[in-house]
């Protein structure tokens, strides 16, 4: 028994030595239910912007008008495919005929309000017929089209497949405000489909998209890219006066929410923003939006000649959140950067690279604890296992041992044979039950949009919604030809990376050359006492100092015309 006994103290003392110790470190706050949905959809989820600007000239005067809106979207096959409402895309749709049509009518509108007078349909009228008679024309003209990715990108769409807005033209397939359109991109991020037909009042759900009231001239360009999630519950099942089928949710929305995806506890999308129900009194009244459900989408996904598919960005994208929030930041950054490899547009992905790095410097790294936890306990196993066998072993061979000399010696002729107690034989025969009872004993290891508007047309006495505006700089001439660069509240250009944003190796640039951003409330350009001067709009016989800048206006840096940024709103 005392044998037993040391063998079995040793196995203890051994597991104990070799188990994980518990980390004293803070503990990495968990993300609630909403922060899950949150991360792990956003990266599907796209802006769009729809419309058309142009430029008039009128009694020898220049007007920029412009008839842009702004929506949501969601990628739903790693190609490009993108699911968002039919009114979202509705103006592309229309028709670049449509398009300057819709920019004289908001010509119109801007002189009318000049003048004070009242925008009517009559005059409206009134100011079209003038307008021509005086010779009005655009003299440039551009359609707008365009999905922007959260890293800033963006790309141009095209329409696959579309459904008229609810209550438009019963000749279109039933008006249920469905468009699938289409980017060129590969191995992008998207969001799972589920099925519409199973939800039901009083299920959670989450809307996830770009809406207007979100986006605020106090924060930066970056902002205007970041997705809102709000949450509710699905209200009721209704019928459109299409004849369509209707969810109504108590979420939260406005405009800019049009085609943004309606999410599940599941992470699954069960239909898209649509509309939302009548003004009371000229306001609106929240919690009472409309979702197309996604059963009805799918429609126009099969015409577009397309389906629902996760990428492996996806499965790689779910797996690294899983290991940043258990802290095993090594493996987070190692699937991190596997997504950016496959798509460079994550964003996301790309930030949570550099934050698990920060992680690791600090020490917080807990990546190898499970597999270092794992391969003690099986080495501890194995050890108390051999331990059990070699002393099994030395056991057997010392009964044999006494048994044998026992044997050998006569015995004494007044003495009776010894006797052994049955608890104390030991046999080879019992040998694999005493190992199975000593193992048991002692285990080893451990135990829409409301509000939303499409452009404005001809006949229409309501205003576009016109978004804010993300002011960049494209440099059409120079080393940085064909590069955008962000305007937001003012930037230097230069050839001093010290002192400047936006850095140009050119002789004909200075250190410091020119600033260019908001005051008043306007775009300016300030040059900055720079050697070979800044002109703009070609104008090299003048130099500027401080100039307001309009929509394509060119600044030149330098006479020699080498260096050229175009400032677009």
């Amino acid at each position: 028994m005392r044998t037993k006994l040391s063998f079995l103290a040793l196995a203890i003392l051994i597991l104990l030595a070799f188990s994980p110790v518990p980390s004293t470190k803070a503990q990495i706050k968990q993300p609630n239910e909403t922060a899950r949905i949150h991360l792990t959809s956003k990266p599907a989820i796209v802006r769009i912007i729809s419309g058309y600007i142009g430029r008039w000239e009128w009694q020898n005067r220049t007007y920029d008008t412009q008839n842009l809106s702004s929506g949501s979207g969601f990628i739903i096959n790693p190609a490009g495919y993108i699911l968002t409402n039919a009114h979202v895309v509705s103006d592309i749709k229309e028709g670049d005929d449509a398009g300057k049509n819709g920019l004289f009518v908001s010509l119109i509108q801007d002189l009318l309000r000049a003048r004070g007078i009242a925008i009517t349909n009559q005059s409206i009228q009134q100011g079209a017929q003038y307008l021509n008679q005086t010779g009005a024309r655009l003299i440039s003209f551009q359609r707008i089209n365009y999905v922007f990715l959260q890293s800033g990108n963006r790309f141009p769409y095209e329409i696959k497949s579309y459904g008229a807005p609810s209550g438009e033209g019963k000749d279109l397939p039933g008006g249920k405000d469905v468009s699938v359109i289409k980017i060129e991109v590969k191995n992008a991020p998207t969001v799972p489909l589920g099925n519409s037909d199973e939800a039901q009042v009083g299920d959670q759900v989450w809307v996830i998209g770009y809406p207007g009231a979100a986006d605020s001239g106090l924060l930066d360009a970056k902002s205007q890219l970041e997705p809102t999630t709000n949450d509710g519950k699905i209200s009721a099942k209704k019928t459109s006066a299409d004849g369509a089928p209707i969810l109504q949710t108590n979420t939260s929305t406005t405009h800019g929410n049009s085609g943004g995806p309606a999410i599940n506890d599941k992470g699954e999308v069960i239909g898209l923003l649509t509309f939302r129900g009548n003004v009371v009194n000229g306001q609106e009244v929240q919690g009472f939006n409309f979702i197309v459900p996604i059963n009805t989408a799918m429609e126009f996904v099969k015409q577009a000649g397309t389906e629902n598919k996760r990428s492996q960005v996806d499965l790689k994208w779910k797996e690294g959140l899983e290991y940043y929030w258990q802290q095993q930041y090594s493996f987070a950054q190692r699937d991190f950067s596997e997504v950016v490899t496959l798509f460079p547009d994550h964003s996301e992905a790309a930030k949570l690279i550099q934050e698990s790095q920060e992680h690791i410097v600090k020490g917080e790294d807990q990546s190898g604890t499970a597999i270092l936890g794992a391969g003690l306990i099986v080495i501890v196993v194995v050890v108390v296992i051999l331990l059990v066998v070699v002393g099994g072993i030395i056991l057997i061979v010392v009964v044999v041992s006494r048994k044998k000399k026992s044997a050998g010696k006569a015995p004494a002729p007044q003495a009776r044979p010894a006797q052994v107690a049955p608890s104390q034989s030991f046999s080879p025969q019992q040998q694999p039950q005493q190992w199975q009872q000593q193992q048991a004993t002692h285990p080893v290891g451990g135990g829409t949009t409301p509000g939303f508007q499409p452009t404005v047309r001809l006949n229409a006495q309501q205003a576009t919604e016109v978004i804010g505006n993300s002011p960049r700089l494209i440099c059409t001439a120079g080393p940085a030809l064909g590069q955008e660069f962000p305007v937001g509240q003012g930037v230097y250009i230069g050839r001093d990376g010290t002192r400047s944003q936006i850095v140009v190796s050119d002789p004909q640039v200075s250190g410091q050359h020119l600033w260019i951003g908001m005051i008043n409330g306007r775009f300016v350009a300030r040059d900055n006492g720079s050697t070979n001067g800044t002109f703009l709009n070609g104008q090299t016989n003048q130099r500027i100092t401080e100039v307001e800048l309009k929509d394509n206006d060119v600044l030149t840096l330098g006479g020699q015309g080498s260096v050229k940024f175009a400032f677009q709103r």
